[in-house]
């Protein structure tokens, strides 16, 4: 049995590296890769489940097409909307955090180390 690990870190410290010259550029691709991930998701669970209500008969594309949602779905989205946004700017996020702790190379460098060899 291996033995238990402490919890990788929420945000991996110290700077990340820069693939182009203006780190903009580096933050803005991480934003559109994870959107990218959250999108294919939920276009993996849409369709599973239009699938299962077509075989099962409960489902058409048209009862979908004219669904209005009541209020407390609206309200279930909305905040299923904010998390996602939260997640997808998380990048934002890491690099005020890394900022504000005055991080380096060094740090993030130490930190991926730390995993590759089991250390964090």
């Amino acid at each position: 049995m291996d033995a238990p690990t402490a919890p990788l870190p929420k945000f991996v410290s110290g700077k990340r590296p820069a693939f182009h010259a203006d780190p903009a550029i580096d933050r803005l691709i991480a934003m559109v890769l994870a959107l990218t991930r959250e999108v294919s998701v939920l276009r993996d669970r849409v369709d599973t489940l239009e699938v299962l209500g077509q075989e099962a008969g409960w489902l058409t594309i048209d009862a979908v097409e004219a669904y209005v949602p009541p209020l407390p779905v609206r309200q279930r989205r909305e905040a299923g909307r904010e998390a996602m946004i939260g997640r997808v700017l998380a990048i934002l996020s890491e690099e005020i955090a890394d900022l504000e702790a005055g991080a380096s190379d060094d740090g993030y460098w130490a930190t991926i180390s730390a995993i590759e060899t089991g250390e964090a």
